[in-house]
């Protein structure tokens, strides 16, 4: 089955594939379609914006969308992304509140310097292939088209690790997007050079054919002090990390319940590839049906868990809780709610495949605790 895939992964890498941008209503169409394949037929979403007689997904921010998508040889699209440019007060009431978009109007009120990345997808035979950052890297060039200072997006927790290799980083709590499950606020800010060069962002080729200004990001650092709280992971060594677990529970290795099995070394490999996560009181992290590649640690607050049969438990600080998505992609079952202000740290399933390549005794030693530990 390996070679196969490897085989199918060499195969698709030869493809005539191009990246377009869409101007006609013939590929608008082809690309809300593909939506539609991706996140209803494929991921079982529940989207509200999705037509189902036509099979498209599209909503009120396509009307003034520059939208880029891949294409095969054969005509087939395989992957898809949106951008769209504005003021504050271009964008929908709820998602500039969600992402506090009249704060980042303020570095040039006048500017229609604000981007809105979204339905960022591609199809699943090509995940594994350069596709998804070509498309990204097309997205990226409409950015410095445009001047924009800053473009701002969201992501599943569990996907922060892939977008902060670009460039990306989070600043904000995140929130229940319906049909999307818990997304964290996240921003690029184009000209930000030295950071491009600090993480040895891909898009770094694309920004040195541009003049690069370091004004935004003087203006964040000042005007967002809150930006402190949410530190690159790439920026974070495993000290820190350990630093940081031992402050919320104690010794991590007897604190959190999903370490147990594991000795200081390949806990602090597991902690190195976690991510943390802010949830607000009241809010739902996890619902179920959502598509879940992670496993979630909860190490400060408290979170009310209720399975299918409507049981509420409580899971505290060191627990492990919803469901294992770490070595399939899968969906879960159980309902979690922030009964407090909660931290959290997500593992991705990505970011751990390259952990077990190191350390394959990872994954035999979380499978034993897999169904005792997460309930």
């Amino acid at each position: 089955m390996l070679n196969k895939q490897l085989k199918l992964e060499s195969d698709l890498k030869w493809e005539n594939i191009k990246i377009l941008d869409a101007y006609t209503e013939e590929e608008k169409q082809a690309i809300y379609h593909f939506r539609y394949q991706i996140h209803i037929k494929e991921m079982n979403r529940i989207i509200p914006s999705t037509d189902h007689f036509r099979k498209v997904i599209i909503d009120e921010l396509d009307s003034w969308s520059q939208l880029a998508y891949a294409k095969l040889s054969d005509g087939r699209i395989i992957g898809t992304v949106r951008a769209t440019f504005g003021k504050a007060s271009d964008f929908p009431t709820e998602l500039a509140r969600t992402f506090q978009l009249n704060r980042f109007q303020n570095f040039n009120p006048n500017s229609k310097n604000i981007c809105f990345g979204t339905k960022m997808m591609v199809d699943p035979l090509y995940r594994k292939t350069p596709v998804f950052f070509r498309l990204l890297a097309r997205c990226y060039e409409f950015l410095r088209e445009h001047n924009i200072q800053f473009n701002l997006s969201g992501c599943n927790p569990y996907l922060l690790p892939m977008y902060e290799q670009l460039g990306y980083q989070s600043f904000a709590a995140g929130f229940q997007d319906p049909g999307y499950g818990f997304v964290v606020p996240i921003l690029l800010m184009p000209e930000d050079i030295e950071h491009l060069i600090a993480i040895r962002s891909p898009y770094l080729r694309i920004a040195k054919k541009y003049t690069n200004s370091t004004a935004a990001r003087d203006w964040y650092l000042t005007n967002f002090p809150e930006a402190s709280r949410f530190p690159v992971n790439l920026f974070t060594s495993d000290q820190a990390r350990w630093d940081f677990v031992t402050q919320h529970v104690g010794d991590p290795l007897s604190g959190l319940d999903v370490l147990v099995n594991l000795n200081e070394a390949e806990a602090k490999g597991l902690l190195r590839i976690a991510t943390p996560v802010e949830c607000r009181q009241d809010s739902e992290f996890i619902r179920q049906g959502d598509v879940c590649n992670e496993l979630n640690l909860l190490i400060a607050g408290k979170m009310r868990i209720t399975d299918q049969t409507g049981y509420v438990h409580y899971a505290k600080a060191g627990n492990a809780f919803g469901t294992v998505g770490l070595f399939a992609q899968t969906h879960h079952q159980f309902d979690a709610t922030a009964v407090t202000d909660c931290e959290i740290l997500t593992i991705s399933r990505f970011s751990f495949e390259k952990l077990q390549r190191s350390w394959p005794e990872i994954g035999t030693k979380l499978r034993l605790n897999q169904y005792k530990e997460v309930k």
